[in-house]
């Protein structure tokens, strides 16, 4: 996914873009920007030697964008219905009558939906130091002299 943005800063080999927020965001937290706010200034690798004022092309993989909503928000409702579903019949196969049975089930798989969230949390700073997840400046589109 390709976006334009202007190189606002520079640290050590990173540059701070700020952009124009994706219509594919959402409201995942990932970037620390409110709904209502339109636009964003995130971290890029520079390994094109921008400045600061430079307008730039970020990229950041369609692929691994998606397998980062994926693991955001797939994998826990997943995680939320297999839960569910597991709570609810493992009482029914204890013998625990159904409406009780019902609310372990919802109990279960919200427990379950929220520990899944919790190791995704654990593991964030690892996720965010891997290169795929990390936008990076492909090309400078307008030098400012």
């Amino acid at each position: 996914m390709k976006q334009t943005g202007i190189v606002v800063g520079l640290e050590g080999d990173k540059a701070k873009i700020k952009m124009q927020r994706h219509t594919a965001c959402g409201d995942c937290g990932a970037c620390q920007v409110s709904k209502n706010q339109l636009t964003l200034v995130l971290d890029a690798e520079n390994n094109v030697g921008a400045k600061t004022g430079d307008f730039v092309e970020v990229d950041l993989e369609t692929v691994d964008f998606l397998s980062a909503v994926m693991l955001m928000y797939v994998i826990p409702l997943i995680t939320l219905i297999v839960g569910i579903f597991a709570g609810y019949y493992g009482m029914l196969a204890l013998g625990i009558e159904d409406r009780s049975a019902q609310g372990f089930g919802a109990v279960i798989g919200i427990l379950a939906a929220a520990m899944i969230y919790l190791i995704i949390k654990l593991k964030e700073g690892k996720l965010q130091g891997m290169k795929k997840y990390k936008p990076a400046i492909t090309g400078i589109i307008n030098k400012d002299e």
